[in-house]
C-alpha cells in the first residue's frame, strides 16, 4: 500500500463509481485515455485484474469490488478531511451538504434553508432530496453527505448519533368534512397511504390493531403531494403529516377527518455520525435547526 500512489486508489474508486472511464474522466477533469493508463499501472502494482471491460463501460471484478469495499471508505475519508480544511467554517460563506426526504423538505427544512439564505446569501447549500433514507445513511457513512434530517430511525444506530429535531402530528384528510364516531367504520373507507415499510404505515398500522381495525388501502404513494392530490380528485382519504397541508386546512380545500381515537406522532430526526459534521454543519444545527 506504501508504494503505491493515492492518486490511483481515489481514480480507481471514482471509476468504480462510475462504471465508466469517460464518465470517471470527466468528473476528475482527464481523459479516458489517461484514466485506462492509470488503472493498468494500478493493477500491475497489485497484480490482479480490477475491472471487466463491458459494451457501455466496466464492471468490478471479484477483487475489484473487494479492494473498493475497503478503499473507498478510507478515500472519503481523506477528501473529507481535506474538503473540512480547505472550507471556510462561517456560514456566510461556507458550503452545507446535507440529506432530507422531499416531504420533510417541503414543510419542514425549506423554512431554515429560507432563514439562512436570507442571513447569508453567499452559503452554498447542496440539498440531497432525490435518495432514499437508507441511501442517505449510506452516503453518511461514505462522507457523501454532512448530516441528514428525516424520519426514519437507521437500522445501524451503533454508527450514527440520531437527535430528535420536533415531534409532528399524523392525520386523516378527506375533500369533505368526515367525522368518525364508531372506530369500525374505518374498515368501510378507501384510503391512499405510504407504503408499508415506511415507519408512518407501520406505526399507523399497529394503533389500528390495538383497536382491531384492520384497513387496506386502494391506493399506495411515497409522495406526500401525490397523495393529496389523490384526496383532491376524490380517490380516497390519506395519511398525511399535518403541517404538510396546513394551507390546505386552513382554507377549505381538505378536512382533517374527526375520529374517536388518537394517532401516532412522528419524530423528525438530525442524523450524523459523531466528530464529522463540519464547523458550517454545527452552526447551521445550532441557529436554525435547535434554535427554535
Amino acid at each position: 500500500m506504501s508504494n503505491v500512489n493515492y492518486n490511483l486508489y481515489k481514480i480507481f474508486c471514482v471509476v468504480a463509481s462510475s462504471k465508466s472511464y469517460a464518465d470517471a474522466g470527466n468528473k476528475l477533469d482527464q481523459t479516458p485515455a489517461n484514466i485506462s493508463t492509470q488503472i493498468s499501472n494500478l493493477e500491475n502494482q497489485l497484480d490482479v485484474k480490477l475491472f471487466y471491460r463491458e459494451k457501455n463501460g466496466v464492471k468490478l471484478t471479484e477483487k475489484g469490488k473487494e479492494l473498493f469495499e475497503m478503499v473507498n471508505k478510507s478515500i472519503s475519508s481523506f477528501d473529507f478531511a481535506e474538503k473540512v480544511i480547505k472550507e471556510k467554517n462561517d456560514l456566510a460563506n461556507g458550503t452545507i451538504n446535507l440529506g432530507c426526504q422531499s416531504h420533510l423538505t417541503n414543510y419542514y427544512l425549506m423554512e431554515y434553508i429560507k432563514k439562512a439564505k436570507n442571513d447569508f446569501p453567499n452559503l452554498n447549500i447542496e440539498l440531497t432530496c432525490g435518495a432514499n433514507p437508507s441511501e442517505m445513511f449510506e452516503m453518511l457513512k461514505n462522507h457523501k453527505l454532512g448530516f441528514v434530517i428525516t424520519d426514519v430511525i437507521p437500522t445501524e444506530t451503533d454508527e450514527f448519533v440520531i437527535e430528535e429535531l420536533k415531534k409532528v402530528n399524523n392525520i386523516f384528510v378527506a375533500k369533505e368534512p368526515l367525522k368518525i364516531e364508531n372506530v369500525k367504520e374505518l374498515e368501510d373507507l378507501r384510503y391512499i397511504l405510504n407504503f408499508d415499510n415506511t415507519i408512518s404505515t407501520k406505526n399507523l398500522f399497529k394503533i389500528l390493531k390495538e383497536h382491531k381495525v384492520k384497513i387496506k388501502p386502494n391506493m399506495k404513494c411515497d409522495t406526500t403531494e401525490i397523495r393529496v392530490e389523490a384526496v383532491m380528485n376524490g380517490l380516497g382519504i390519506a395519511y398525511v403529516m399535518k403541517e404538510a397541508v396546513k394551507k390546505q386546512l386552513e382554507n377549505g380545500e381538505l378536512y382533517e377527518v374527526e375520529l374517536p381515537i388518537e394517532l401516532p406522532e412522528l419524530s423528525i430526526n438530525l442524523v450524523y455520525i459523531k466528530d464529522m459534521l463540519t464547523q458550517v454543519d454545527k452552526k447551521f444545527i445550532k441557529k436554525y435547526l435547535k434554535n427554535k
